[in-house]
């Protein structure tokens, strides 16, 4: 009897022990991909179709719940708590493998995910998404923001060109769509809180990063997963998605020509 009741107050205590770790530690997983195809070189933002489609097939089949990224800056923005196992999925580039691998996968499973987009690059030949692409993915569930204009990292710019990829991209974008264009990814995940001024001002309600920033659940920079080919296996995007993957790894400010933390996300 006494060995029965210390084995249930002891689950007791383990279950209220991880709902406190939990409220305190979770963080909604913002996964980072850039490339689906075919991984050339010693790359690892690139991951292989089939991978893909079975990391979505994973999201699908343990009922993860999607969300949209402008449903979570809200949410962020209004303190609601977040139930486990919602994630969000993002692209950064514009890769044209973006819609001949990823796009479809996304829309048979019904995800929503958000595409930033270089945008010199649009209709560019050498692989990169169209202006009918943006569109068509656009009007699918698929949420289009900005990379900026050339990809530059911005914290090294002088504040007027700064000024200008993310104001140029930003109306690029709005023009090509008919519609606000409200999401912006830090090329290389390069925020200062200089930058991060200029993209709040620049009319962008929310943006992402890497790893850089030290402050859990800022809008303006929030940190992200990234998903190369490694996580092709499946116990390693589990733990990715778990949102306590990030749990203990050092967040890192900007320094000058400091990029490591790209590689390190």
């Amino acid at each position: 009897m006494k060995k029965a009741l210390a084995g249930i107050l002891a689950c007791v205590l383990i279950i209220f022990l991880a709902l406190v770790f939990q409220r305190e530690f979770y963080e909604v997983p913002i996964l980072m991909y850039h490339r689906v195809g075919i991984p050339g070189g010693a790359s690892d933002v690139t991951v292989r179709p089939e991978f893909f489609d079975r990391q979505m097939e994973f999201l699908n089949v343990h009922r993860y719940h999607v969300m949209p990224l402008e449903e979570l800056i809200r949410a962020l923005k209004a303190v609601r708590r977040l139930p486990p196992k919602t994630v969000v999925i993002t692209f950064d580039d514009g890769s044209a493998d973006n819609i001949r691998f990823a796009f479809p996968v996304l829309k048979k499973m019904g995800f929503p995910a958000t595409i930033f987009m270089i945008t010199e690059n649009i209709d560019r030949p050498g692989g990169w998404l169209s202006g009918e692409d943006l569109k068509i993915m656009n009007e699918n569930g698929i949420s289009i923001g900005s990379h900026t204009q050339t990809h530059a990292f911005l914290p090294e710019l002088p504040i007027f060109r700064a000024e200008e990829e993310l104001v140029g991209s930003k109306k690029k974008l709005q023009d090509l769509l008919g519609h606000d264009v409200t999401l912006f990814s830090y090329p290389a995940g390069g925020v200062t809180p200089q930058i991060q001024a200029l993209v709040e001002k620049a009319g962008y309600v929310g943006a992402v990063t890497t790893n850089y920033g030290k402050k859990r659940h800022d809008p303006y920079a929030l940190h992200r997963i990234k998903v190369g080919d490694s996580s092709g296996n499946l116990f390693n995007f589990l733990v990715k998605t778990s949102g306590f993957y990030s749990l203990g790894k050092k967040r890192v400010a900007y320094q000058a020509s400091e990029h490591a933390a790209y590689a390190d996300s």
